[in-house]
Order: structure tokens, then C-alpha cells, then sequence
């Protein structure tokens, strides 16, 4: 169908798909990257998703026409993309970047790996699916779900948030993704450009709980530890009891204060 917005950009969202209902965006993206029928950049998206999947395949549940719903399809042309959490990385930087100059007077984290936190309450989440030419990426499919005007309330059971339950307004939705495209776009062209160290650092920076003492579940145990970053393999460092250790997603779980 005809793409509803028209963003300023070099690669992401030259080209634009839209579809009312959908299972899954990424779904759909993977199914025509198969097939060979999608340009690099390309931007899926719905008002409605009906299998939308996250991490650990946890289902994104989401209010049909409320959030931002889609997925890129993007083929890397450069080795600076050959490690696949880095790109973690560049994507989650660019939507907590996008999310503190949209909401200046909220605290704005990244959950380690890929969830964008606001205000200790979870706003945004990131599931990049690859597809390997030997142990090279030839594709990668992000998908993005963003809470925009869905009220979730205090109460929530998934401890999320939105837009408009922290700006008390409807906010504009389609305005909101053009300007979100647009800096994943720069920030995507800054990794392109082997500016990696960059991000990295800025990565570490934006973690939830960042060079502080956070509670963890560890093998059943609460532990109290500091993360220090990541490593170059996306495992989470953490320093505790003057010893640093490196954990794979789901294998702790950071304990988020209410």
C-alpha cells in the first residue's frame, strides 16, 4: 500500500511498505528478503500486528493503530557491520538518542540487550533477526515495536509505558516515525562509516544502571553487581566482588526498581 510518510534519509526508509494488519513485520521483511524482493533500507510497517514476537520469543503485544509497528531490512555493504551486536548496538543508541530529545524531562536507559526504558518503564523494544553468508551478515532484519499513544497506566502488568502516558497528550504518530527513521539513518551511516567506537561507548554509557550497584538474579541468587559495558560478542560485564564477569542474555535478570 501507499507509504503514509516521506522521511529525509540516505538508506533507511527510501523505500516503504504498509500494511494495515499484519502477523509479524518480520515475518513478512524475512519471507522477501528469501524471495529477493527488497531493497536494502526497506521499511515494513502496520497499524496492527498480530504475531508480533521479542526477544526470548516473548510475544510484543501492542493496541491495533496506537504504537509504531515495523521492521528494516538492510544488507550490509561494509565490513565495519560483521559483528551482529554491534548493530545491536548502533540501533538501540539511536532510539534512546531519539527518545531523550523527544521526552527532554525523562530519564531515558537501555536495558541491556535491546529494550529503550523510560522512567524504569519499558517504552521500545528491538529484535534483529540475521541471515549469514559464511560468517559474514548478508541481512539483517530489525524490528521495532514503539509504545506511542497506547495507555498502559501505573498498573500495567508488562511495566510499560508511552507517549502519551508521559506527555498526557496524543502525540502524532506518523510524525514521530519519519523523525525516528531519520536517526536511525545517521546513526546507521556513522556505523557504515567504521565510526564504531564511537557507539560503543555511548552504548556502555546509556545502560540501565551504568557503573552503579544494581540487583541481579543469577542462577536463582540476588546479587548485587556493577556493569561495566559490554564485550564485543554483546555478552554484559558485570564487576562484583572486585571480579568481572561476562553473561549471555538470559542467563541473568537485572532486577528494575518500580
Amino acid at each position: 500500500m501507499t507509504a503514509k510518510i516521506k522521511p529525509n534519509t540516505q538508506i533507511i526508509g527510501q523505500n516503504l511498505v504498509y500494511f494495515e494488519r499484519l502477523d509479524s513485520t518480520n515475518h513478512l521483511a524475512m519471507e522477501m528478503y528469501k524471495y529477493q524482493l527488497i531493497e536494502n533500507g526497506t521499511v515494513i510497517y502496520t497499524d496492527e500486528q498480530t504475531q508480533g514476537r521479542g526477544q526470548m520469543q516473548r510475544t510484543w503485544k501492542s493496541a491495533p493503530y496506537e504504537n509504531l509497528l515495523f521492521s528494516i531490512i538492510l544488507m550490509p555493504v561494509t565490513n565495519a557491520i560483521s559483528n551482529p551486536f554491534l548493530l545491536n548496538k548502533c540501533i538501540t543508541l539511536a532510539i534512546s538518542q531519539f527518545l531523550k530529545e523527544q521526552l527532554p524531562n525523562a530519564k531515558v536507559y537501555i536495558k541491556w540487550p535491546n529494550d529503550l526504558m523510560v522512567n524504569n518503564k519499558k517504552i521500545a523494544g528491538v529484535l534483529i533477526e540475521n541471515s549469514f553468508s559464511g560468517s559474514q551478515i548478508s541481512a539483517s532484519i530489525i524490528g521495532i515495536g514503539m509504545n506511542v499513544n497506547e495507555h498502559f497506566g501505573e498498573s500495567s502488568e508488562f511495566n510499560a509505558t508511552s507517549f502519551v502516558d508521559i506527555k498526557n497528550e496524543v502525540s502524532d504518530k506518523w510524525l514521530i516515525f519519519e523523525q525516528l527513521l531519520e536517526t536511525l539513518d545517521t546513526f546507521y551511516l556513522q556505523l557504515m562509516n567504521e565510526q564504531s567506537g564511537t557507539i560503543e561507548t555511548l552504548f556502555n554509557q546509556s545502560l540501565l544502571g551504568y557503573q552503579q550497584l544494581e540487583q541481579f538474579i543469577i542462577e536463582g541468587q540476588v546479587i548485587e553487581a556493577k556493569i561495566t559495558g559490554c564485550d564485543a560478542d554483546g555478552r554484559l560485564l558485570l564487576m562484583h566482588n572486585n571480579t568481572t564477569n561476562a553473561y549471555l542474555h538470559g542467563a541473568i535478570q537485572q532486577i528494575i526498581a518500580a
